[in-house]
């Protein structure tokens, strides 16, 4: 059955926007073509800049986990650049949805 979830980070202090912008955007690219990756978006927070949204769906628990085995991913979470405030895994309403 799918997982999905948000992930709520925000930017480390010091980090440089900019920089911040460019990784998160390589990072959806590189994971956006995992083989468990339904969706994996990110939105930058237009109240709070220094604040984005990841909203993801995986097809199991257990693709997100293999996720964080990829080199894409430990690269990005190297950098430091962001942390992670709050995540939230998601039901459908309609059960058969997926």
């Amino acid at each position: 059955m799918p997982h999905h979830l948000t992930a709520h980070i925000r930017a480390t202090e010091g980090s440089d926007p900019d920089l911040i912008r460019r990784e998160l955007a390589q990072l959806e690219a590189d994971t956006q073509k995992e083989l468990g990756c339904l969706t994996f978006q990110i939105f930058q927070d237009a109240a709070a800049p220094t604040h984005f949204i990841l909203w993801e769906s995986w097809i199991s628990p257990k693709a997100l986990d293999q996720h964080f085995t990829y080199e894409h991913t430990r690269r990005y979470m190297a950098l430091n650049l962001t942390q992670v405030e709050k995540i939230v895994v998601h039901s459908p309403v309609n059960q058969n949805a997926g």
